[in-house]
């Protein structure tokens, strides 16, 4: 289907709104992916994909993705989902949001920094027909929400012109933690906070004196499941010690990354290192890596050997050590605190992170607010009566 936009420039929009569509894009988004260095793993088209696999359907998504053509070749994609999910369409209606996002907090995925995939001299012919294209067809959607934003986010110039008829509401949301150029390793030891510093020196003392240290890495699609069911078994028993859910209880959490992991692994583009002492796994480390940055997404270790070795630290301290050497950026991704550990703990350092609203009509941010207030208000109170039994 193709939605033409009346203008001199030879693009046109097109709509793709099939799965079958969607699977048939992959050669020419893996083609754009690549050519956009803005565009992190989160918006390529072997995570969208595996994550419309197993989520599309759980929560009655409707793919609408935007393809901008030029000369019959794709060279802007918006990748965009409505969800209609009961009780949150009472207050939202149809929201319009990225994929790989949407899915409940017990499965969540958590995809970050998503944004339109673009030839860097059509950005604004993007920007512009995009959003000619939703205000012509708002009656497919009432609300959007866009999470985990970095601030130079394209999808923040749609509708930013004072005749806009689109409500829109841009709030902090979080911060993005990233360590920081270094010339070498001993350079970034000198950063760490004086606890850290002396605690890596001696951690790995103890732990060379102790036994036969290695890190093992996923280096082929049979080993991805073992090592996946080792990091899972690590992070589970951490949050059943503290009576809480871990997200590698949900199975669709876990059919999830196995399937993108089988298609990233191939392409050098994921792995899980784990840290072991003689034969004894200590600590694992999962992560996401593409051009010149690691995404650190994952990890676990087991807490017999935590107050001993801190087995995760020294893992986490080695990766960074390898990505200085290689001169790629060290990604923590998302944080909710910009006093985290991870700015004396790791050196690391933090940029804001934004969440972006859009309505038709702008009671349903009243209602949005309402129902949030109403929300927390539930959980604060849940909160204190669960401390209070524990206590007790």
């Amino acid at each position: 289907m193709s939605l033409k936009i009346k203008n001199h420039t030879p693009t046109d929009l097109r709509l793709v709104n099939s799965t079958d569509e969607f699977k048939s894009l992959q050669h020419e988004w893996d083609t754009l992916y690549e050519k956009c260095q803005q565009s992190t793993i989160f918006s390529s088209w072997d995570w969208m994909f595996s994550w419309w696999e197993i989520y599309g359907d759980l929560i009655n998504s409707k793919l609408t993705i935007l393809c901008l053509y030029k000369d019959n070749k794709i060279v802007g994609i918006a990748p965009f989902q409505i969800l209609n999910i009961f009780p949150k369409s009472l207050v939202q209606g149809k929201t319009l949001c990225f994929l790989g996002t949407g899915e409940k907090k017990c499965d969540g995925v958590v995809s970050q920094f998503i944004d339109f995939i673009v030839e860097p001299e059509l950005e604004i012919e993007m920007v512009e027909k995009v959003s000619e294209y939703l205000l012509k067809n708002k009656q497919l959607w009432d609300f959007a929400d866009f999470e985990f934003l970095l601030e130079d986010a394209l999808i923040f110039k749609c509708f930013n012109s004072a005749k806009s008829k689109i409500s829109r509401k841009k709030i902090n949301y979080g911060v993005r933690f990233s360590v920081p150029e270094m010339e070498s390793f001993e350079d970034y030891q000198s950063q760490l906070g004086n606890r850290w510093r002396k605690m890596f020196a001696k951690k790995s003392r103890t732990l060379e004196k102790d036994g036969e240290i290695r890190i093992e890495s996923t280096q082929t699609v049979e080993s991805i499941e073992p090592a996946f069911k080792l990091l899972a078994e690590m992070h589970n028993a951490r949050w059943n010690d503290r009576s809480n859910h871990s997200i590698f209880h949900s199975p669709h959490f876990c059919s999830f990354h196995l399937k993108v992991m089988r298609r990233l692994l191939p392409k050098k583009k994921v792995f899980i290192k784990t840290l072991y002492k003689d034969d004894e796994a200590m600590a694992c480390y999962y992560c996401f890596t593409d051009k010149n940055q690691i995404h650190y997404y994952q990890s676990g270790f087991f807490t017999k050997y935590a107050n001993r070795y801190s087995p995760l630290f020294l893992l986490v301290c080695s990766e960074i050590g390898e990505a200085i050497k290689s001169k790629m950026k060290f990604d923590f991704m998302y944080s909710d605190d910009a006093e985290s550990y991870k700015k004396e703990q790791y050196a690391a350092e933090h940029e804001p992170m934004y969440r972006l609203r859009w309505s038709i009509k702008l009671y349903r941010f009243y209602l949005f607010d309402g129902a949030k207030f109403v929300q927390n208000t539930i959980l604060k109170t849940q909160k204190a009566m669960n401390n209070k039994k524990a206590k007790a």
